[in-house]
């Protein structure tokens, strides 16, 4: 089994804890793409049952609880542990696992539910991207209460800042920067871009820009224009007008042209456009249409609908799509590793925001050489990706790979479909263009839940003992139906205690559906 830096990190640290060290908290600032999704399935496996007994996993979005669920199932790291993704704040969010996972809003609606959870049980709470929790914000003291009652509490972030420039609930800081100095009680793991590049953990992602005009009125009404986005006095509102005019739709054209090209050296390629909101997420959906490329919108105003067409964008729902746009979701912690291009349609320039949206494309699948990222020319998007483009830069220089390669710069052309496009900085090496070694390579373990997660199993089992009740009450006799009914929804109730059937783990489930097939099987009584 082959680990990254953080990953063996974190299972030294797990093993301290075990002996006895008074570890109670962990940070863990991993870059993102770079593999902080597997901690709590490490702390799962190396912690429970000997000195937790659940794992509580809290994210900031419900895409994400979903696709946590999932990570526990991944055959590269075999673990007999299970977390269950939560709707909502229910009277059993574990069902039998070893967890359950939920987002800050669900706890900060029902704070006390959760508080009293981790209090009920030794609970290691793992705390995503928890720079979502501001100090002076709402879910603030419900993430504490949880803190208090926790015997363990690891906060990971990809960017381990706020764009808004408030401190991150929880954490010191020394200045303006979270304190990362070890203490007895609490441990540092770091892991970022260059080193995640030198590993081949990510892959390097290139940048295009394209300038523009505007013409907007101002809140006077009076008449403005900008011959360019690059500055002066009214680069935000050019800017703004710009994403929202004709201009968007170049751009658009522009990344989607490129992506089109891509996919002949590339197949699998996917496309992700942030857009500004969510009228003109649909207007740029509408575009794509119209130059022929089939796109889902995924957006915060119809969460069903956009988890939907999240399931087809990553290939998990019929009929899927290779064009997602969205607004306000789907791009922070979305891990979808063929997506290979990032059009960047909105005005935020938060360091951290750009980092995560920048990161969708960065992820390694077999055959993907490279991310490429399309925004606007203006100067503060350039700013934010000038450390990205030199840590690349150095990162290369420093990987034994690239000795005796071309350089960063030297390459023009090559592989990727569009490394030498004009605007495009290449900056890569043929080790980046490798396939590279597997993160976990040992057996599968044996799965008692079919490899569904819990959430699914429970789905299937209910949908088996409802299509079974009904076939097997409609195939009694005249007058003979109400009986039969109360009869077994007896047997099914006492089956487990009385519980009701939406509040039964998978266990308690397979019982009752065992117990219809053996005693209740359609087409007569035995």
């Amino acid at each position: 089994m082959t680990y990254r830096p953080h990953q063996l990190r974190m299972i030294a640290l797990c093993d301290e804890i075990l002996s006895g060290a008074p570890i109670e908290e962990i940070i863990a600032a991993v870059t993102p793409g770079g593999g902080k999704s597997k901690l709590p399935v490490i702390l799962a496996d190396k912690l429970i049952p000997r000195f937790a007994d659940k794992l509580v996993w809290v994210a900031p979005r419900n895409n994400l609880k979903y696709q946590g669920e999932q990570e526990f199932l991944d055959p590269r790291f075999p673990t007999t542990r299970r977390l269950r993704a939560a709707d909502g704040n229910e009277n059993d969010p574990c069902r039998g696992t070893d967890g359950y996972l939920t987002t800050y809003q669900a706890v900060g609606l029902s704070p006390e539910v959760h508080a009293q959870f981790c209090r009920e049980h030794r609970t290691i709470l793992f705390l995503d991207e928890e720079h979502h929790v501001s100090d002076d914000g709402r879910w603030a003291p419900a993430i504490q209460a949880m803190r208090e009652a926790a015997v363990l509490v690891v906060g990971a972030s990809g960017t381990l800042a706020r764009g808004d420039g408030q401190k991150i609930h929880g954490l010191d800081y020394k200045g303006a920067f979270v304190d990362l100095t070890e203490t007895a009680s609490r441990r540092i793991i770091r892991y970022g871009r260059a080193e995640a590049l030198r590993d081949g953990a990510i892959l390097p992602i290139f940048f295009d820009h394209l300038d523009g005009r505007a013409e907007w009125e101002d809140e006077q009404g009076e008449r403005r224009s900008a011959g360019t986005l690059a500055g002066g006095d009214y680069a935000s509102a050019a800017l703004f007008t710009a994403l929202r005019t004709g201009y968007a739709k170049d751009l658009l054209d522009k990344a989607a042209a490129h992506w089109q090209e891509h996919r002949q050296t590339y197949p699998k390629a996917k496309m992700l456009v942030v857009a500004p909101s969510i009228e003109f997420a649909a207007m740029y959906r509408d575009h794509l249409h119209r130059r022929g490329s089939e796109s889902l919108i995924a957006t915060s105003e119809d969460n069903n609908a956009a988890r939907v067409a999240i399931d087809r964008f990553k290939g998990e729902t019929l009929p899927t799509a290779d064009v997602l746009v969205t607004c306000q979701m789907a791009y922070e912690g979305m891990s979808v590793p063929e997506i290979s291009h990032v059009a960047c349609l909105t005005h935020i320039r938060s360091i951290p925001w750009l980092e995560q949206c920048f990161a969708r494309a960065n992820r390694r699948a077999p055959g993907k050489v490279a991310g490429f990222i399309f925004g606007p020319a203006d100067a503060r998007f350039r700013d934010a990706i000038a450390s990205i483009e030199a840590e690349q830069i150095q990162a290369l220089r420093d990987a034994p790979e690239a000795q005796g390669e071309a350089s960063a710069g030297d390459t023009e052309g090559g592989e990727g479909g569009g490394f030498g496009r004009p605007g495009i900085r290449p900056i890569g090496s043929a080790a980046y263009r490798e396939e590279g070694p597997e993160l976990f390579t040992e057996p599968e373990a044996p799965r008692p839940d079919g490899g569904m997660t819990p959430r699914e199993a429970e789905r299937l089992l209910r949908k088996q003992i409802h299509e079974h009740l009904e076939a097997f009450l409609a195939g009694t006799r005249p007058g003979s139906k109400a009986v039969y009914t109360r009869l077994v929804y007896r047997a099914l109730k006492d089956a487990v205690g009385g519980k009701a059937r939406e509040d039964c783990t998978i266990e308690e489930l397979t019982t009752q559906w065992a117990l219809l097939k053996e005693r209740f099987p359609v087409g007569g009584r035995k």
